[in-house]
């Protein structure tokens, strides 16, 4: 059965013991100017606050990382559950337009403008050349048909934590909305996820 984002957001969590016995790093820009950026929106004590919520090694993570730093896959979901938690009341979906406007910074103008011109199915088929880069374990798979793509995601015990799901369901729903084709991002499977942009989104 296909899930929507927000059905996907809506699952439970995993337990703090579950995410942190998840084996493996992944490359530090997938948090990026995190902590900045928390600060920048929350205000002076915002990245305090979150680094209070979260276990010692996960405090510890600097406020900025690049794509030169690696961090344990944990680190990623429990500041990621931490913000939603302390900042956003706790809907996951809060978060999405943060990410939006923050990876929009990011990338800056020229950037955006490469990504229109290259679309989201040309964007989308790049996914795996960089996704080992990204991560340790597991595979990534694309395939791109008109204006709709099918990703699968094997072979990591990552892959089935909700949380991130949930931000893989975003990162592809952002790059639809940054390459100019916004559409419908939907999941199941093992984690599969299809996005099309032939169509509106479906939150």
């Amino acid at each position: 059965m296909a899930l929507t984002i927000g059905q996907l957001a809506a699952i439970p969590r995993w337990s703090d013991h579950q995410t942190l016995a998840l084996p493996g790093r992944v490359r530090g820009d997938t948090l990026g100017n995190w902590g900045d950026n928390l600060v920048r929106r929350f205000g002076p004590d915002a990245l305090t606050r979150i680094r209070r919520r979260v276990p010692a090694d996960v405090a510890s993570i600097p406020a900025v990382l690049s794509d030169r730093d690696r961090v344990p896959v944990h680190a990623q979901l429990l500041l990621t559950e931490a913000i939603v938690d302390e900042h956003l009341g706790g809907d996951m979906l809060a978060l999405y337009p943060l990410l939006v406007a923050d990876t929009r910074a990011g990338l800056g103008r020229i950037r955006l403008m490469a990504l229109r011109a290259l679309g989201p199915g040309g964007a989308l088929k790049l996914g795996p050349r960089t996704f080992g880069k990204v991560h340790e374990r597991g595979e990534h798979t694309v395939t791109v048909d008109g204006r709709t793509a099918h990703l699968a995601f094997r072979g990591n015990a990552l892959f089935g934590h909700p949380t991130w799901r949930v931000l893989q369901a975003f990162a592809t729903q952002l790059l639809l909305e940054l390459a100019g084709s916004p559409g419908s991002v939907t999941a199941d499977g093992d984690f599969d996820v299809h996005a099309d942009w032939g169509q509106r989104s479906v939150a």
